[in-house]
């Protein structure tokens, strides 16, 4: 391991009702914070109903973290959504979760972009209601972007799970989100596994990911925020897909170009011929929050990698 004194880190992770594994993973860490040479531990929690917020106030005057908890009642959550339920097709009347994520992510970046974060160049953005993920892989991977910061790492599982987040030409399931592919995405996301032996000591580059950890360096935030709406960022590298890969495109062109039949609605574009469908049972174009943050970061010439060594386990 290089010398520990470069690994100045902010361990974060955003949650809600996240009591059962929180004390574990609050531990894990910590662990991890030690094997650094200083961490802070930024957590931002709303309108948790378990234990999540009594597990927190045993943290909030511990000098290695700042905790953020707040409870933010509807009115306020529907009037500043963007997108919500798609309540004539589906019935619900709900705001959208990735939005609400996307929002907590973004509250995250703006706690640690503050001045007293400025010592600190490293990020480990990480899903907390987990009760294991492997602290040397995080090393591993907290070693190779402070060596080289154009680098973004995501984890590995032994079965990979965060389909979503991920666009990859592996396969042909896994390049086109629901955002265009709609329900055919959901359908065969995980048709043909993506498999990584933990021993793999090769990255493996991908367009997006994120599957509970991400390795970031501090400076990427700087110019990029996370998003679960439609953005300029998103259209082109979609639009590059169609160059690079004309083979996956021509499989999907039919369904990319026509509305969804079991969310209606969305966004045509006459240019590329996209059509931007309304999914996962909301009113707009949903893009998972990971994916416009990676989409943005390729726009800007950063490389984006699996590291096989860095395990997460899904909590259940």
């Amino acid at each position: 391991m290089e010398d520990k004194k470069e690994l100045n880190v902010i361990i974060c992770g955003v949650l809600k009702n996240g009591g059962k594994y929180l004390d574990n993973s609050i531990s894990l860490a910590i662990q991890l914070g030690n094997k650094c040479n200083k961490y802070k531990i930024v957590i931002y929690e709303n309108n948790s109903s378990d234990s999540t917020k009594s597990i927190l106030m045993k943290y909030k005057n511990d000098p290695n973290f700042r905790v953020i908890m707040e409870d933010i009642d509807n009115d306020t959550i529907k009037r500043d959504s963007k997108i919500w339920a798609n309540t004539k097709v589906t019935g619900s009347d709900h705001p959208c979760r990735i939005e609400q994520i996307s929002n907590a992510r973004n509250k995250l970046v703006s706690e640690f972009e503050k001045d007293i974060f400025n010592d600190y160049n490293l990020v480990v953005m990480i899903d907390l209601d987990t009760n294991q993920f492997l602290i040397d892989g995080i090393l591993n991977s907290l070693e190779l972007v402070n060596e080289k910061p154009d680098q973004v790492i995501y984890a590995n599982s032994l079965s990979y799970y965060d389909y979503y987040a991920l666009r990859s030409s592996h396969s042909k399931f896994n390049l086109f989100g629901p955002e265009l592919v709609g329900e055919h995405f959901w359908y065969n996301m995980n048709k043909i596994p993506l498999s990584l032996h933990p021993i793999n000591n090769q990255l493996f580059s991908v367009y997006s990911a994120f599957n509970g950890i991400g390795v970031y360096h501090k400076n990427i935030f700087k110019r990029h925020r996370y998003n679960a709406m439609l953005t300029e960022d998103v259209k082109k590298v979609y639009n590059d897909f169609i160059d690079k890969y004309p083979n996956i495109y021509e499989y999907y062109k039919d369904i990319i170009q026509t509305d969804c039949s079991k969310s209606s609605g969305g966004i045509k574009d006459d240019n590329s011929m996209f059509y931007w469908k309304n999914n996962s049972g909301y009113d707009k174009p949903v893009i998972c929050e990971h994916v416009s943050f990676n989409f943005s970061l390729i726009n800007d010439g950063y490389k984006l990698y699996i590291n096989p060594k860095m395990l997460y386990w899904r909590s259940n």
